[in-house]
């Protein structure tokens, strides 16, 4: 089993696919299973403070782009 780094990845770049809403509704459930909702509030406000174009280019300076790297898929021999 991916380790929980990679399953985070994954499971993040799943929910974006799925957009807005599934991504909402993830978060309300684990919200309202660990009683953060406010918490969760709160840092999604300041997260909007960032500016897509911005959050590019320091990621593109650091990581190459707004994507985790690719999938690694294991080849048969």
């Amino acid at each position: 089993m991916p380790d929980a780094s990679l399953r985070l990845q994954r499971g993040a770049e799943h929910l974006a696919e799925l957009g807005p809403r599934a991504i909402a509704e993830f978060l309300a459930e684990i919200g309202a299973a660990h009683g953060i909702g406010d918490d969760i509030a709160a840092r999604l406000d300041i997260w909007r403070r960032l500016r897509p174009a911005m959050l590019r280019a320091v990621l593109q300076r650091f990581a190459g782009g707004r994507s985790f790297p690719a999938r690694l898929a294991v080849a048969p021999r």
